[in-house]
């Protein structure tokens, strides 16, 4: 170390003891540029980046500490910290793994983990940690509502029941969050005196707007089993209005990206697959339209696994748009490029199993959006397009809680605005891509499962094998609101279900009864 460095560190330190961390890193990075790799004062840059939440210095100074202490302690939880805010579920669990041995019985990174572990569909991993979290003595209430999430998705709704209660008895200022849980149980039926306990918070001045609207949709449900229709709508479109101010809906910008698409590949001629030992299958279509239904029973098959939700084919658009547009990218692909990209989907989607099965399921709704890109990087790959009646469809998605996306779910304009965007596109992919796609309509599985599902196995190259007719008693694992539907027989219990609330719906049933023309025209092709 020269003197002019170790001048330099000295002053950044002194500048640290006396609390000025933004003088001490000014200096600590002087230092920096003259030796990349000094700990001490990337250390420092560090602790200030971390006050900054500035991600690619954090993310630079954590990989050259690491490289020199691997085991540093404060570069570990900063790394942690960058894979959850990046939603790099699977490098946090692995780095948790770590961390565990460093800093055994830390409840609050055990909570974290159980977190991770349920954004990566590993249900019971997440279990343990949140069993863990329920020995300390001071108990995040939140330990509950994720156990109830757990209980649910391995399908024991007593189990679930009881941790959503102990949630709203603990947590009162969330308790919203535990009441449209039990909602969300399907199966769990409110009672007047639960109803009355929702009714008397929702005035209360102290309620956040989220939470409100999430005690508004769970009114809804309730009062939807009690067949108040009325009251019911009113509840639901209370809880959208809420969030649509917060939330609201790009819809411009949507039309916009589907113009984009129709105009931009008027064309698309499939290549040589890049790798051929892989055929994954795609489901898409509108949320709430029998998606997961349709990958239970495919996951039931002794031949194919499935995943998730998964959100690595966005991604891969996203940075084909940051680096030279994404339609451009598609219209014009660089071989190079598309096995890259081929490989890293692999790589992510494989994160899910011990080896990379040749067949497994990717379950994003949204992917409609990205068939060009699917057949840009599998050729061989199925993608299975499931219609649903779309005022059943319409009415499903309206009284849905989304954690996430979904902005259009906020109004039934929004709603038919964002079906005519995909059903405009779903038919210039049909016209590319004919051969390549299966349009399924969930009426017509739900009123022949048989029949339909041998066309859907045959569709896929997969012989018949009757566990996909019985898909319900298979002990898969789902996270998603449509848990309680496939963990029974097929049924067509919600098919028609919009009639409850045809007199709300009148104003937009003209609207809807165009695109149901639209939709039984695309399932007829």
């Amino acid at each position: 170390m020269t003197s002019r460095i170790a001048i330099l560190l000295e002053q950044a330190l002194q500048l640290k003891q006396q609390n000025h961390l933004s003088s001490a890193a000014m200096y600590a990075r002087k230092v920096l540029k003259k030796e990349p790799a000094n700990l001490i004062a990337n250390q420092l840059v560090l602790e200030f980046a971390q006050s900054n939440n500035d991600i690619k210095s954090i993310e630079n100074c954590t990989s050259v500490i690491l490289q020199m202490e691997p085991d540093n302690l404060p570069a570990l939880l900063a790394q942690l910290k960058i894979y959850e805010l990046k939603e790099l579920h699977f490098k946090a669990i692995a780095l948790h793994h770590k961390l565990q041995q460093l800093l055994p019985g830390d409840y609050d990174l055990a909570y974290r983990k159980a977190l991770s572990c349920l954004s990566a569909g590993k249900v019971l991993e997440a279990e343990s940690a949140l069993l863990l979290c329920g020995e300390q003595e001071q108990l995040n209430p939140f330990v509950y509502l994720n156990l109830g999430h757990v209980y649910k998705a391995k399908g024991n709704s007593t189990l679930a029941l009881e941790n959503y209660q102990l949630f709203i008895a603990k947590a009162t200022k969330s308790a919203a969050v535990g009441y449209w849980s039990l909602a969300d149980l399907k199966d769990f039926t409110f009672t007047p005196q639960l109803i009355a306990e929702m009714q008397s918070i929702l005035p209360s001045a102290t309620l956040s707007a989220g939470n409100k609207a999430l005690l508004l949709f769970a009114l809804g449900r309730a009062y939807e089993q009690s067949k108040q229709f009325d009251k019911s709508f009113k509840a639901m479109s209370e809880a959208n209005h809420i969030l649509a101010q917060y939330r609201p809906f790009k819809a411009e910008q949507y039309a916009n990206l589907i113009k984009g698409f129709i105009a931009g590949l008027p064309s698309l001629p499939i290549d040589e697959q890049h790798n051929p030992d892989f055929s994954p299958i795609f489901i898409v279509g509108m949320p709430r339209s029998g998606t997961t239904l349709v990958e239970q029973i495919l996951a039931s098959h002794s031949k194919v696994e499935s995943t998730d939700e998964l959100p690595y084919l966005e991604r891969i658009a996203l940075e084909m748009e940051m680096n030279g547009g994404y339609v451009k990218n598609l219209a014009n692909p660089k071989p190079q490029l598309t096995a890259k990209f081929s490989e890293q989907y692999l790589e992510q989607a494989g994160q899910y199993f011990d080896r990379t099965p040749k067949i497994f399921i990717d379950k994003n709704p949204n992917n409609f959006l990205h068939i060009a890109l699917v057949l840009r990087l599998f050729p061989q790959a199925k993608v299975i397009n499931v219609v649903r009646d779309p005022l059943d469809n319409a009415m499903s998605v309206f009284k849905q809680h989304f954690s996430n996306g979904h902005d259009y779910s906020y109004s039934l304009a929004g709603i038919a605005f964002y079906w005519q965007g995909y059903l405009s596109l779903m038919f210039h992919w049909h016209n590319l891509f004919a051969e390549n796609i299966y349009h399924l309509s969930y009426e017509a599985l739900v009123a022949e499962p048989e029949p339909q599902i041998r066309k859907l196995l045959a569709y896929c190259q997969l012989d018949f094998e009757p566990d996909c007719l019985t898909f319900y008693k298979s002990k898969r694992l789902v996270l998603t609101p449509s848990v309680s539907q496939v963990q029974q027989p097929i049924n067509n219990k919600s098919v028609g279900s919009w009639q409850k609330y045809q007199q709300q719906l009148t104003p937009v049933l003209s609207e809807f009864s165009k695109i149901r023309i639209k939709a039984d025209e695309l399932l007829n092709r």
